[in-house]
């Protein structure tokens, strides 16, 4: 089977990702959540914000199209509380109205319009009546910008990617962040976003 070429990039040494410090929307909204709150992470990479979160008494739910291995390396008893599933955003099995929140962490700029269409809708199938979305996106890439990564990459304005939000969540606030990121070595100056959305509409 053709590996994806992420997985390809990754396994060349072509870029690494060493920290395990949790997103900063991450350790801003861990306070509305409660011991065994279940958490989606969707392209979770080498499990930094879901180790965070199993740490704090969370359930976790996470997946990506590669397998870093880290989740086997945990103590046993954060083992049984993490569930790791290699695979892409198309063919992973999502649960209706599992999930407290939803964490998407520098993902979209990689999926096509299609995709990133396809995966909103999925949220909305997933989250909780009373749950929310952390999402945090760079606007050209990121880690993968290196022309030696031969990665897709798109590039979706803020004002784009608020209104599919608007049509899945009553709040959505929207943060600029950093344009350097202080614990991930991206190859640019890049623009980020950190986008909190609450209040989903109910499913049609």
């Amino acid at each position: 089977m053709k590996k994806h070429k992420w997985e390809q990039a990754w396994e060349d040494k072509k870029f690494n990702i060493e920290t395990l410090v949790p997103s900063v929307l991450v350790s801003k909204y861990e306070k509305d959540l409660k011991p065994d709150d279940w958490v989606l992470d969707i392209g979770c990479g080498n499990g930094r914000n879901s180790i965070y979160l199993v740490k704090r008494s969370c359930n976790v739910d996470c997946f990506d199209v590669i397998d870093l291995g880290w989740e086997n390396q945990l103590p046993k008893d954060l083992q049984e509380k993490i569930h790791f599933t290699k695979s892409n955003l198309v063919k992973y099995v999502y649960t209706h109205s599992k999930y407290k929140v939803v964490i998407v962490a520098r993902v979209i700029q990689y999926l096509t319009p299609e995709e990133l269409t396809f995966l909103f809708e999925k949220i909305k199938y997933c989250i909780k009546p009373d749950g929310f979305l952390l999402l945090s996106y760079n606007t050209q890439g990121g880690i993968f910008n290196r022309e030696e990564i031969d990665v897709q990459k798109h590039s979706y304005s803020i004002g784009y990617v608020r209104s599919l939000l608007k049509d899945i969540f009553k709040e959505v606030a929207i943060t600029e962040g950093s344009k350097k990121s202080q614990h991930v070595n991206y190859s640019d100056d890049i623009l980020t976003f950190d986008i909190y959305a609450s209040r989903p509409y109910p499913l049609n």
